[in-house]
């Protein structure tokens, strides 16, 4: 089955309470180098920038280059919201022009298959006018094909909320029930390394019965680039 780009996440990965480190692009366990406070136009988000600043050691200058460079490549969608560089080069400009400080930054890629795609775009459809699109949707369209030089870390399932943002499975931490109910394995990436009985997973995760948020759950194929052009 065919694999299509989602998009591109710039992560600085955080070790858990357990010493552990989850390879997701979900903001509830890793940083992302790119959230509200680098737009201009988002709300409240001076706040949040005193917080980046101090996180990423950033001066107020370059809060100011990087909002004035997230908000033009927002208009050339290379940037979707929440997070999303629909390119690698993008990414790669974004990570060497103002994050080249920093070593332990992670390129990761999400992929969807065919089926989960055509959800996507279904689902998070702009339904009018003041509606913007999501960074995932907005690279899906292009409908770009996996690459094989980047190397392969496992499944994540995510639950994408109506901006694009989005939980993985471990927020729930049930990983292990995840295993046991469904014979998988979480390897050293905290993924699973098959996508084996995946349809009845997402029913699971879709059911809101089960506890779940009542945003629509995922599965995303997790890739991490090893080729920096």
């Amino acid at each position: 089955m065919k694999f299509y780009l989602g998009g591109y996440y710039l992560i600085r990965l955080k070790p858990q309470k357990s010493g552990n480190i989850i390879y997701t692009c979900s903001g509830c366990f890793n940083d992302n180098l790119v959230d509200c406070w680098a737009y201009t136009w988002t709300n409240n988000n001076d706040e949040q920038a005193a917080l980046a600043k101090e996180k990423f050691q950033l001066s107020d200058s370059q809060i100011y280059s990087i909002r004035t460079w997230v908000d033009n490549k927002h208009t050339e969608n290379k940037l979707g919201w929440l997070n999303v560089f629909t390119d690698l080069e993008t990414a790669l400009e974004y990570k060497n022009n103002f994050f080249s400080h920093i070593n332990d930054i992670k390129i990761i890629a999400l992929y969807f298959n065919d089926i989960e795609r055509n959800d996507i775009l279904n689902e998070f459809k702009p339904q009018n006018e003041k509606m913007g699109e999501i960074g995932l949707r907005l690279t899906l369209q292009k409908k770009i094909e996996e690459r094989t030089d980047e190397l392969f870390l496992g499944f994540d399932y995510i639950g994408i909320g109506i901006g694009g943002d989005f939980h993985t499975f471990h927020c729930h931490d049930i990983g292990i029930e995840l295993s046991d109910k469904f014979d998988l394995i979480l390897n050293e990436f905290g993924l699973f390394d098959s996508d084996n009985n995946s349809s009845q997973i997402l029913e699971y995760l879709n059911d809101e019965n089960n506890g779940f948020e009542s945003d629509p759950w995922f599965l995303a194929k997790t890739k991490l680039v090893i080729k920096e052009k």
